[in-house]
C-alpha cells in the first residue's frame, strides 16, 4: 500500500465501525507509526508503506475498530496545549479538567500558596500543567495514587517536561503525610465520582474502572476528601465532580465548618466542580 492508499483503508474501516473523524484518526495512527507528520503523509502520498509498517497500521486501526482510545494506542494525549504520554491503566484526561487547572492556578497565585497535595495523581497532568504554569513560584507538590501504572505515567511525564518540584507517593488519600507532617495550603482532585452499576459508553470500558466508579452512590470518595481537607486544616480544596452531584456537596457542607463553598460549570454548563475555602 501506498501512504495514501493506507490511509483510505484505514479511513474506511474506521467509517465503516461508526468513528466520527474516519479519515483523521487515519492519519493520526499512520503519522504514529511512521513517526512522521500528517503533513508528510500527504507530501509522500505515493511512497510505499514497508510490510512491517503495513502490518502494524492494519492492527493499530483493528484496535481502533473495537473503539479502544486512541490515546491509548498512540500513548499521546493532548491537554492544555501539551502532549502528554498515556498508557492504559490511568484515566485518559478530560477537557474540563483543564478549567480546574486555571482555577488552582488562580487560587495559588491570589494567595501565595506553597505546598500543593494532589489525591490521585494519574498521569500527572494537574500538577504538572501547575508546575509548568506557575514556574516561579517555589511551589512543592506533594502527590499520591494508589495504583503502579498511575504513578508510572506520572513518573514519564515528569522527565519529559523537566519538572522536578513534584514528589510521588504509591499511598492512600493523604496516608503518606501521617509520617511527613507536611503542612499543606491547598490540596486538588479529580477522583472517581461515578455511581456503581452506571452503564457507560463502550470506550471507557477500557479505561481503569477504579479511576471512575466512586461508591455505591458515587459521592462517597468525594466526600471523604472533603473530610480529610478539614481534618488536615488545609485551607483550599478544588475537586471535580459530578454534573448532578451539587447538592450531595452541600448537605454534606452544612455540617463542616468553612468560609465559602462555590461551584464551576464546565464548557457544556453542566456543573463540574467545586471549591471550599475552610
Amino acid at each position: 500500500m501506498t501512504l495514501k492508499e493506507a490511509i483510505d483503508f484505514g479511513a474506511h474501516a474506521l467509517k465503516n465501525n461508526q468513528i466520527q473523524r474516519p479519515y483523521l484518526e487515519s492519519e493520526i495512527l499512520l503519522s504514529h507509526i511512521l513517526n512522521q507528520s500528517r503533513i508528510y503523509l500527504h507530501s509522500h502520498s505515493t511512497q510505499n508503506l514497508s510490510s512491517f509498517h503495513e502490518m502494524l497500521f492494519i492492527d493499530l486501526i483493528q484496535r481502533r475498530k473495537n473503539l479502544e482510545p486512541i490515546e491509548y494506542i498512540t500513548n499521546k494525549v493532548g491537554f492544555y496545549g501539551e502532549e502528554f504520554y498515556i498508557d492504559r491503566g490511568v484515566l485518559i484526561p478530560r477537557p474540563e479538567t483543564e478549567i480546574l487547572v486555571d482555577k488552582a492556578k488562580d487560587i495559588i497565585a491570589q494567595n501565595n500558596y506553597k505546598n500543593i497535595a494532589e489525591i490521585g495523581i494519574g498521569s500527572g497532568i494537574i500538577s504538572i500543567m501547575l508546575a509548568l504554569l506557575l514556574p516561579d513560584s517555589n511551589l512543592n507538590f506533594y502527590a499520591s495514587d494508589i495504583a503502579p501504572e498511575a504513578l508510572f505515567n506520572t513518573h514519564v511525564n515528569l522527565k519529559k517536561f523537566k519538572v522536578s518540584n513534584i514528589k510521588l507517593y504509591k499511598s492512600s488519600f493523604l496516608d503518606f503525610n501521617k509520617e511527613e507532617n507536611i503542612c499543606f495550603d491547598l490540596l486538588v482532585s479529580n477522583p472517581p465520582y461515578i455511581k456503581k452499576g452506571e452503564i457507560l459508553p463502550t470506550s471507557l470500558s477500557f479505561e481503569p474502572q477504579k479511576a471512575l466508579f466512586g461508591g455505591e452512590k458515587g459521592d462517597e470518595i468525594l466526600h471523604q476528601i472533603i473530610r480529610l481537607t478539614y481534618e488536615n486544616e488545609i485551607p483550599h480544596l478544588i475537586c471535580e465532580m459530578g454534573y448532578n452531584q451539587r447538592e450531595s456537596i452541600e448537605s454534606l457542607m452544612q455540617n463542616i465548618p468553612h468560609q465559602k463553598l462555590e461551584f464551576y460549570q464546565d464548557l457544556a454548563n453542566l456543573e463540574r466542580g467545586f471549591i471550599i475555602k475552610f
